[in-house]
């Protein structure tokens, strides 16, 4: 595995920034998990649980506070 394929924090940032969370690169991760959990409790929230738990199935590639911050969401 190559260092480059690893999903660090800014990767996971730019990642929530695509798919709708406003200005999520500048975010720090406690701001994300607030706007994560905002998200969850809303009317999409089949759709973030989707795609959160598209980003930990690839969980060895996570850095580790990212797994945190899923998990910490996904199980809320």
């Amino acid at each position: 595995m190559m260092i480059s394929e690893l999903i660090d924090q800014d990767d996971f940032r730019a990642q929530l920034q695509a798919w709708g969370i406003a200005e999520a690169t500048r975010l720090t991760l406690a701001e994300c998990t607030d706007r994560l959990n905002e998200a969850l409790a809303g009317s999409e929230r089949a759709l973030w649980q989707e795609r959160l738990a598209s980003l930990l199935a690839r969980r060895e590639l996570l850095h580790p506070e990212v797994q945190r911050v899923l998990l910490a969401c996904l199980t809320d």
